[in-house]
């Protein structure tokens, strides 16, 4: 933003709820009343949106713009979203045409963006020695260290809906294409319904609007991300030398090893371009948008190998710029092809990371989001 040419004043204070805290109420109406060299706030901006920042605004009349990285974002079903101070920006297109056709207008589209120059330059360290350090690489979480609403509920289920649940999230695993649990000819309301039952969770139902039902399929599909990333890591880890890092009280995987916790800015770019093989499995909650994680790996020159979402195929060429995997039988196979073809895969990485500093720079990406005049 200081690049853009913006004066910034950023704004710390501890505090851990999303929708009320009279604390940072008090201060953030403070700091916005407060005149720095005699200019006023023009917006105050977040990454992810948070319900008590957007109260503040739409009391002072000040523009609150957000930049969510989150799926699911569970403080967009806050009744603030419809405050028209707010400028929301997600990566989703389909989950945005969702919010749109709701009536809801103050969420638009923007992919998200990378510090290109920071990346870059790591990246041409790490290839003036090139090393490769890993084979196969995953970075991210595992989910078993959050409370799952899925397995909790799970024991109290009867013995038929569990079977019908269980055999879902079984089967959406063995393909990334089609969403089965969107789909309402297999997976019915009514189902859904009745899952809710046996669900054990209160709702605030005079500052949040949630879709029961959506909220529900968010819920097994976050089952489907966990048990998906164990069971095709240990897959994996059978067939290929598979290195993980995740949340330091992550689970133990067989197969697999444990690497620890890599720090996002001083530990994972490295990662990224010293692995052959980065694995992405993106969160079961995203509908067509591409991850934060993609435009990591990329802007670093790693290779990219992930699991499919149709947003990929509008800014990238696939098997020119990046590896999609569709169906889980399928993924094995392609690993093992470009483990063994060097000069391929690495073509592919320098690529893919050329078209992610050009077009997914944070500078490119930031005029769009701050050019609030067009959009308010």
């Amino acid at each position: 933003m200081r690049a853009l040419g913006h004066e910034v004043i950023e704004l710390r204070y501890p505090w851990n709820k999303l929708d009320e805290d009279n604390g940072f109420d008090k201060v953030l109406t403070n700091a916005i009343r407060t005149k720095k060299n005699g200019k006023k706030i023009d917006i105050c901006f977040t990454w992810n949106f948070f319900p008590v920042i957007s109260r503040v605004c739409h009391r002072l009349g000040i523009p609150y713009v957000s930049w969510v990285f989150d799926s699911p974002h569970f403080p967009l079903s806050s009744i603030e979203v419809k405050n028209k101070e707010n400028l929301i920006w997600l990566f989703d297109k389909d989950l945005v045409k969702m919010y749109n056709n709701e009536g809801i207008n103050t969420i638009k589209y923007s992919p998200l963006a990378v510090n290109s120059q920071r990346l870059y330059a790591l990246s041409q360290k790490y290839n003036a020695d090139k090393c490769y350090e890993h084979d196969v690489t995953f970075l991210g979480n595992l989910y078993d260290n959050e409370f799952n609403f899925y397995d909790y509920t799970s024991v109290f289920l009867p013995d038929d809906l569990k079977s019908f649940f269980d055999n879902i999230i079984k089967k959406q695993q063995e393909t990334f294409v089609r969403d089965i649990i969107a789909d309402e000819s297999i997976v019915s309301r009514e189902k859904i319904s009745e899952l809710g039952k046996y669900l054990k969770f209160e709702l605030t139902k005079d500052k949040y609007d949630f879709d029961i039902d959506i909220l529900i399929r968010d819920i097994i599909k976050k089952k489907v991300t966990q048990d998906e990333r164990k069971n095709l890591l240990e897959m994996l880890g059978q067939k290929f030398k598979v290195d993980l890092y995740t949340k330091e009280d992550g689970p133990t995987l067989d197969f697999v090893y444990d690497m620890g916790q890599a720090h996002y800015v001083t530990m994972m770019p490295r990662i990224f371009g010293r692995s052959k093989i980065n694995l992405n499995f993106m969160m079961r909650s995203i509908r067509s948008g591409m991850s934060l994680r993609v435009l990591d790996i990329m802007a670093v020159g790693g290779f990219l190998f992930t699991t499919y979402r149709s947003e990929l195929l509008e800014y990238f060429d696939e098997d020119k710029d990046l590896v999609i995997v569709r169906e889980k039988d399928e993924m094995a196979d392609k690993i093992d092809f470009y483990l063994k073809h060097d000069s391929i895969r690495e073509k592919i990485a320098i690529s893919g990371q050329e078209k992610t500093l050009k077009e997914f720079d944070y500078k490119k990406i930031l005029q769009k989001i701050l050019d609030i005049n067009t959009y308010l």
